[in-house]
Parts: C-alpha cells; structure tokens; sequence
C-alpha cells in the first residue's frame, strides 16, 4: 500500500486563480478529511489518483457586531482512483462528497455580493491503512461584489462558482 506517487488533480493553475485587488476580503482554510474506501470495494494497494473539486451551493450575508459576514457552503468532490490489493480486480474509483462551511469577514463593505470565486491551492494525500486515507485540500474563496472588474479571471460553470 502505498501513495507515494499519487497524481493530484484538482489545484487551481495561477492563470486561473480569482485576481483579487489589495485589501479585497477573502479567506483560505485547510481540510483534513479521513476517507475509508466502501464496501464491497477491495482493499488499496497503492493509490493512484485523487481527484478534488470545490463547488459553492450556497452564500448569504449576515450582519455581527464586528462587521458584515458572508457564509459560504459547498462540498468537496473528491474521487480516489486506486489499484486493489486483488490483481483480479484491478483498478477502482470511489467518489466521496464532504460538505464545508467558512465565512468571509467583509468589515465596513456595504457593494452587494454578486459572486463567490472558489481556488484549490494545494492537496496532499496519505494512507493511512488498506482502506483508509487522508487527504488535506487548502481551499481559497472570495466574493466579487457589483462592480466590472473581474475577479474570475478563468471561464467559470454555475457548478464551479456560486452566483447570487
């Protein structure tokens, strides 16, 4: 069992990463998820893929005594190709859907949120046992507000991008 060499997709490229101005607001988070492999899949013997995709469902402002708020939910699609411990069975795939809550804080912004960008920054992944792995994914979002600059450099999907 091994994931030593494990292709990682999912990391958001430069070219593609929302260009946000000085002081803009928005926040990164790191999430460690345990994903143990379902039955009747076999157990892994090395791990030859992770897959990870962020996509925002949902984001409301909410006013606090430190300042206006937007909280933002999502999941985190994650898909695990690996080779099983059977050299009968060969290759496998199992798809996994976490959910995730963060907020921005937005401060003395009044401008309407019209947009939540998403970026995956990084992603790591390790095994733990024949049917358990960790994969850590730090995970970058901002809101773009009612304005003509474009924030989303990169063609977005309603999938990929939550819009208000």
């Amino acid at each position: 069992m091994s994931s030593k060499c494990v292709d990682v997709t999912g990391i958001t490229p430069t070219s593609q990463f929302p260009k946000c101005p000085p002081r803009h607001p928005f926040t990164e988070f790191c999430e460690t998820d345990k994903l143990c492999i379902p039955h009747p899949h076999p157990n892994i013997h090395d791990v030859l893929e992770v897959c990870v995709n962020v996509v925002i469902c949902s984001a409301k402002i909410i006013c606090t005594p430190v300042g206006n708020k937007v909280v933002v939910e999502g999941t985190k699609q994650i898909k695990v190709t690996f080779a099983a411990d059977d050299p009968c069975q060969s290759v496998h795939c199992a798809h996994f859907e976490i959910p995730f809550c963060s907020l921005i804080l937005l401060g003395p912004i009044k401008d309407e949120v019209i947009q939540v960008c998403s970026a995956i920054e990084d992603i790591s992944v390790r095994c733990l046992d024949c049917r358990c792995l960790i994969v850590n994914t730090v995970i970058f979002i901002c809101p773009v507000f009612e304005e003509t600059y474009n924030y989303c450099s990169h063609p977005h999907d309603d999938d990929a991008n939550y819009r208000f």
